[in-house]
């Protein structure tokens, strides 16, 4: 497994102004390290104008920026759009760490609103990324992988270019039951059709939380949208968990599959970019091909009791691993760091190469 965790260091300012915190940031963030040099609110004005003139006041006289790289249409582009303010002001220019750099070269949203195709957004999406780039820039990919990916696909330094480890997001203390149910969920890149393909007749009950649609009528699954707490639920009272994922240029699936190891859930994912940064194959989770065949045996191996005490040992492994190097607070404290250039010895594009 190639994320370790790794003991914050202290943070400096050569020269710090009384009273004034380093960094600003478009996330919130609750560990005494960002609360210290972190200044951050919350709004649902997003992407209006007064929330960019209070996000340039929050950025005036900072060390750093720390952006949100997965903001969408919903939130109208609201981090590009200050990403670019910032490039264009007058005035020395903040660090900018883009988190979450996680793009695809077309935009499905865009589509369903415009009726247009997906890809024909590529062109207009690369021009985004070249009027918010600069020296001053850098991009947190969420695999590996994307160290060598992103960099070629979108034209940026591969120097600027760093993996920060996404972290579970549900609550550790969550309660928990175990049903005899398999439980999938999330539509981010998911490849819900080579799931159906390997639910055998007669497999175990399936309940998948998405918006996909099944292609014909099986009785022991049930597939759908969920409110939040529901979701929630299913996944705590799973026996597992699994997360057929498409193979893309950028990973996909990190939310998921964390917090279902958080909760102790033995998880089955499809191997693609990102996969194996988080899940050790047959520790803290099974990683098998995106084949029908093989998702169908590894399915068939984790839901039988004769094997309950095994999964246990390995849910218990995924869920001290998670606890241990993926939490919100390590992750938001890893970003500080990556934000302020104390990022050394951090995988990046040109020293990871094999």
């Amino acid at each position: 497994m190639t994320t370790k965790r790794r003991t914050p260091a202290p943070i400096t300012e050569p020269h710090p102004a009384p009273g004034r915190k380093l960094v600003m940031s478009t996330m919130w963030g609750h560990s005494p390290e960002w609360r210290r040099h972190v200044d951050f609110y919350v709004t649902d004005e997003f992407g209006t104008w007064r929330d960019m003139r209070r996000l340039l006041g929050l950025a005036d006289r900072k060390q750093a920026a720390i952006l949100f790289g997965a903001v969408s249409i919903q939130h109208r582009y609201r981090d590009f759009v200050f990403a670019f303010l910032l490039k264009h002001r007058r005035g020395p220019r903040p660090r900018v760490l883009v988190t979450d750099a996680t793009w695809k070269p077309e935009s499905r949203a865009l589509s369903r609103l415009t009726g247009l195709p997906a890809s024909w957004f590529g062109l207009p999406l690369r021009v985004a990324v070249r009027l918010i780039d600069g020296t001053h820039v850098r991009y947190g990919v969420l695999s590996t992988d994307e160290l060598h990916t992103f960099p070629k696909l979108w034209g940026v330094d591969p120097d600027r270019v760093i993996f920060t480890p996404f972290p579970a997001t549900i609550d550790p203390d969550t309660p928990i039951t175990h049903g005899d149910y398999l439980f999938a969920g999330g539509n981010s890149l998911r490849d819900y059709d080579l799931l159906e393909r390997a639910l055998a007749p007669g497999g175990p009950p399936t309940r998948v939380a998405s918006t996909w649609t099944p292609s014909r009528p099986i009785p022991h699954l049930r597939a759908g949208p969920v409110p939040h707490a529901e979701f929630v639920e299913l996944l705590a009272g799973c026996r597992a968990a699994v997360v057929p994922l498409e193979v893309s240029v950028r990973s996909a699936g990190q939310q998921s599959y964390l917090n279902a190891m958080m909760l102790g859930k033995p998880v089955v994912v499809t191997e693609a970019p990102g996969v194996r940064d988080y899940i050790q194959d047959g520790v803290t989770g099974v990683v098998v091909p995106p084949e029908a065949e093989a998702l169908r045996r590894a399915i068939v191996h984790v839901m039988d009791p004769a094997n309950a005490d095994h999964y246990r040992e390995m849910g218990e492994r995924a869920r001290a691993w998670v606890l241990a190097n993926a939490t919100d607070t390590i992750y938001k404290d890893r970003v500080l760091l990556d934000a302020v250039g104390l990022d050394r010895g951090r995988p990046r594009a040109r020293t990871t190469e094999s």
